[in-house]
């Protein structure tokens, strides 16, 4: 019955002082918006995030080795594929060719990477055709290519008309027939602006005789760090006169990266937005002491007739938690609608975080008790005499 009291009574001061009270909304409305929205755009970026590192799978390894000795001394096919054959923790291996070239397309030319790869390549990579098919072991050595989903964007090809299906470019001054197109991928951004040919294809016209890197799935329940460790060994024992460098990057790697990257991201917004609820904070603490200055009489007058300290304190304090906690409210709200504009621009999956919520309860409850104690605790403490003589 008191609490209602309270209440009552605070809301019939809040709607009198109209004005004032509308300003101090807006500040912590704004304040907790603020709080909830870059809070939340950085829990669903840093999910989105996740979900792209983890859609390889995080089974996949990718290996570099390089002589820092000798610039000619590489990796071959074959190396990859012995290694592949005394690995305990592999279960595939796909080498791959990385090169540049000029083509000649539709009256376009240009330069275009290329990347010499064998058919494994659609699966390991999650690709997708658009149209035709991919490379197979049929077109060992044949001119055959696939063109990725960004090769053909640029502004030279707006009148194509045609599947490229079937179609010739010419690369390097030799001629190839386009076999397939690939549909745009968000896993292995490289083949969206890449030509892929046969590595024997790749090998034979354009003098490449070392690979550039390759692709590795593991086996089930394989540690990425035991099958980093035996790579490392393969390539020092088989070559042990070019001083091989060996770089592996696991993608169970890059997931946990990406998770603290994330997590570092949301605390960095949460404290960026922590320096907005402080000014909302402050704003209500104006809003409660101006109250407690115009009031003066009121609370000599109440105190007079027997109210409490304690009482003039809780009236003050329920005043500044209903001032927070209806801007929390509408802060929520307008941080909500901030994070789905954000997340609709960036093609984000949009949802509403617990913390988010938990933010928008709490944080303005808080914000009230915080910044509302110290105006109740001035109005408590005002001499009753002095009070009442105040106009």
């Amino acid at each position: 019955a008191m609490l209602m009291t309270y209440v009552r009574e605070a809301v019939r001061s809040l709607y009198t002082a109209k004005q004032r009270t509308l300003l101090a909304l807006i500040g912590i409305s704004i304040a907790i918006g603020a709080v909830i929205a870059l809070v939340s755009i950085g829990i669903i970026w840093g999910e989105d995030m996740l979900r792209k590192a983890s859609k390889s799978g995080p089974d996949i390894l990718k290996i570099w080795v390089f002589s820092e000795k000798k610039f000619d001394e590489g990796v071959t096919v074959e190396d990859a594929f012995l290694l592949l054959d005394k690995s305990e923790t592999l279960a595939e291996v796909l080498p791959i060719i990385h090169n540049q070239v000029d083509y000649s397309f539709n009256g376009q030319r240009g330069s275009v990477d290329i990347i010499g790869t064998i058919p494994s390549h659609k699966t390991m990579s999650k690709l997708h055709l658009k149209d035709g098919r991919f490379i197979s072991s049929l077109d060992n050595e044949k001119s055959h290519v696939v063109v990725g989903s960004g090769v053909f964007n640029d502004d030279g090809f707006d009148d194509f008309i045609g599947m490229l299906v079937g179609d010739v470019i010419k690369l390097n001054n030799r001629q190839y027939t386009i076999v397939g197109t690939l549909a745009k991928t968000n896993f292995d951004w490289y083949a969206n602006r890449s030509i892929m040919m046969p590595i024997s294809t790749a090998m034979r016209y354009l003098g490449v005789k070392n690979i550039s890197h390759i692709m590795a799935r593991m086996r089930p329940d394989v540690d990425f760090r035991d099958a980093t460790k035996e790579i490392k060994e393969y390539f020092k024992q088989s070559k042990p006169q070019a001083d091989m460098k060996v770089y592996v990057r696991a993608n169970e790697q890059k997931i946990e990266e990406t998770k603290e990257q994330a997590a570092m991201q949301t605390t960095l917004l949460g404290v960026i937005s922590a320096i907005s609820l402080l000014v909302g904070g402050v704003g209500i603490m104006n809003v409660m002491l101006t109250s407690v200055m115009d009031r003066r009489r009121e609370i000599g007058i109440l105190r007079a007739i027997g109210a409490r300290q304690r009482d003039i304190r809780r009236q003050f304090l329920t005043e500044a938690v209903i001032l927070s906690l209806v801007g929390g409210v509408l802060g929520a709200g307008l941080g909500i609608l901030s994070c789905y504009i954000v997340c609709s621009i960036n093609e984000w999956t949009f949802f509403v975080p617990k913390l988010g919520i938990w933010l928008g309860v709490g944080v303005s409850s808080l914000v009230g008790i915080f910044f509302g104690f110290y105006p109740a605790h001035k109005a408590a403490k005002l001499d009753p005499i002095t009070a009442l003589r105040s106009e």
